[in-house]
């Protein structure tokens, strides 16, 4: 697509959704679609194109009563709703606040998990859901091939910073759900997102919700402002994009430190090799493998219980 395409159009995107580099980044691990597209169309812009209008001819005529979805949508208690509904169901022994020191295999082939207390907790099988550096420190002992795989799995820490205005305090129209900035303009945020009309409910009539994002690896220096530095700075960017001259009403500031992993050239392969070293009895799952997004989290560990139903189910037979 040309140099401009990938400064104002491509790079910006996967630096919003990914928060990466634009020039190590797989595009078979992020954007499948587009590399399906350019091979069935021979150009990614006549496969958008042709991508159109097949949903254009598949949609609802402007009649029909079907409910219309949203482009965007998220729980209406936040993502939090999410966690509290799945702890209120699960069975079992639930640990809060308990941190594994490592996990050993023992001589009767089970393994066990040991705390940081001296505690062995044992299992005939584990999935480990935590950041690939975590799950590559403690199979270690067990498993040194797919420590190893995935320690190289990087990882860059992102932060947000909510803020709520009047409605009469932005100055220029707000069209969209947002922005994303190029790595050219050599801004010190990567994207504002308008929290307010993006979701519904998320801030009364008359206001207006913003969330502006920093860090990452376009700007990894803002990880280390502390809160007073990191507002003045972000005051001052909606100050030149968006005219605001007035002071927030609230606003709340999130870091999240090796937070979001990096899906570089090669990655699914490097996946692929890792999985096929992997113990019996042992699997991982989570954001560092095939994706990133909630709905991404859940098919993948929705796919990971059903291979290790099946894998006991097998042995079970065996034995």
């Amino acid at each position: 697509l040309g140099n401009e395409a990938l400064d104002k159009i491509a790079e910006p995107l996967m630096s919003g959704i990914y928060n990466a580099e634009a020039d190590k980044q797989s595009i078979l691990a992020t954007f499948p679609r587009f590399r399906q597209l350019e091979q069935q169309h021979r150009s990614l812009i006549r496969g958008m194109i042709a991508s159109r209008r097949q949903q254009a001819s598949q949609a609802a005529p402007p009649s029909s009563k079907a409910p219309k979805i949203a482009m965007f949508m998220s729980l209406q208690g936040g993502t939090q709703e999410l966690v509290d509904t799945l702890v209120s169901r699960l069975e079992g022994d639930l640990r809060l606040g308990t941190k594994v020191a490592r996990i050993q295999r023992d001589t009767d082939g089970q393994y066990g998990v040991v705390t940081q207390q001296s505690e062995i907790l044992r299992a005939d099988a584990i999935i480990l859901t935590s950041p690939a550096y975590i799950a590559a420190n403690l199979l270690q002992e067990i498993a040194p091939t797919v420590s190893e795989k995935l320690s190289t799995i990087r990882y860059v820490s992102t932060g947000t910073i909510s803020l709520a205005f009047k409605a009469e305090a932005i100055k220029r129209p707000l069209h969209g759900f947002g922005l994303v900035v190029p790595k050219s303009e050599r801004r010190p945020i990567n994207a504002i997102t308008i929290s307010s009309i993006k979701f519904d409910h998320r801030a009364p009539e008359g206001y207006v919700l913003l969330r502006v994002f920093f860090g990452g690896s376009r700007s990894p220096e803002t990880m280390a402002f502390n809160d007073d530095q990191l507002l003045s700075v972000i005051r001052q960017e909606l100050r030149t994009i968006l005219g605001i001259e007035s002071d927030p009403l609230f606003h709340r500031i999130y870091r999240w430190h090796q937070a979001n992993p990096q899906y570089d050239v090669d990655h699914l392969k490097l996946i692929e090799r890792m999985e096929a070293d992997l113990p019996q009895g042992i699997m991982v799952t989570g954001s560092a493998f095939r994706g990133v997004g909630m709905p991404d989290c859940i098919y993948q560990s929705q796919q990971t219980v059903s291979k290790l139903l099946e894998t006991i189910q097998q042995s079970e037979v065996v034995g």
